[in-house]
């Protein structure tokens, strides 16, 4: 006899990804009125029991930050209902109409039937991928390196390479500031071995840290493009003004192969075809990623 009951259904939803956006375009054009219930019900919610007894203090974010003030704390949790509840009425939406494409485990015959512009639901673990792991793990170390007085720290020359080879990383990597800056992540469907997945987040949209990638999630998004078992696609874009070619594929992989060495320093292994994954892949454009 099992010990553990499952449940009968998943109501609690932990985000990691969110892009409420396109839901809400989707439900506006789907149930035009339904937007503004929500937007109407979360508004009276916070009229009747935000403002009413209790009383939300003033929050000191601290040394070189600024207060915030009730009403301000007021407004992001109405967005914060807001989105999620727009989500969420988007999602049973979907649901109730067989919108969403959904997948019986994985395997080498995963993507028959499946067309750009689906929307699918699966269920995977993620993950940086080794090339990015170690481009980041490179910058952390960088890092370290330039500044005096720890485990890690460098002098001279050895300094000025290490530095060098981070801005050229970065350049690689994207603007970490940028809140439209994509990072691409590779997808392992739950079941049989079969075609790779890869989709890119928007860190406007990200709600969680990179780092909680550990894990099985649930993935929401629209199918963008299905990459040939012949063709690569890469795994970091350095122009993402047009398509992938063959000429942006073979200057990543140049550039990657200059990153192997020093990769091994760190107890690394990595190789410049890393940069690349080979097809069948599905690319897709992620909604909601959450646990």
């Amino acid at each position: 006899m099992a010990v553990y009951k499952t449940p009968k259904e998943r109501l609690h939803r932990d985000f990691f990804y969110l892009n409420d956006e396109v839901a809400i375009n989707s439900l506006s054009a789907l149930e035009s009125g339904k937007v503004d219930e929500i937007v109407s019900r979360t508004t009276t919610a916070r009229e009747g029991g935000f403002s009413g007894e209790v009383k939300i203090p003033v929050v000191d974010v601290g040394v070189g930050g600024s207060r915030k003030s009730s009403s301000e704390i007021e407004e992001e949790m109405v967005r914060t209902r807001t989105r999620f509840s727009i989500f969420d009425a988007w999602y049973r939406l979907m649901h109730d109409r067989k919108a969403l494409g959904t997948f019986d485990g994985w395997g080498e015959s995963a993507l028959e039937g499946v067309e750009p512009g689906d929307t699918v639901e699966l269920r995977a673990r993620l993950s940086q991928g080794p090339l990015q792991t170690v481009l980041r793990l490179y910058l952390w170390f960088a890092e370290q390196a330039a500044r005096d007085g720890n485990l890690f720290s460098q002098r001279g020359e050895a300094r000025k390479t290490t530095i060098a080879s981070s801005k050229n990383i970065r350049q690689i990597l994207g603007d970490e500031s940028d809140d439209e800056d994509e990072v691409p992540l590779l997808a392992s469907p739950v079941g049989d071995p079969g075609p790779s997945v890869l989709l890119s987040v928007s860190r406007r949209w990200l709600i969680g840290r990179l780092g909680q990638l550990g894990g099985t999630f649930g993935i929401v998004g629209q199918v963008v493009q299905l990459v040939d078992a012949d063709d690569e696609y890469p795994v970091i874009r350095l122009t993402k003004d047009v398509p992938p070619t063959p000429l942006e594929i073979g200057t990543l992989k140049e550039a990657v192969q200059h990153f192997v060495e020093p990769a091994k320093g760190l107890g690394v292994d990595v190789e410049a075809s890393e940069s690349v994954v080979q097809g069948p892949i599905l690319v897709i454009k992620p909604i909601a990623i959450y646990r």
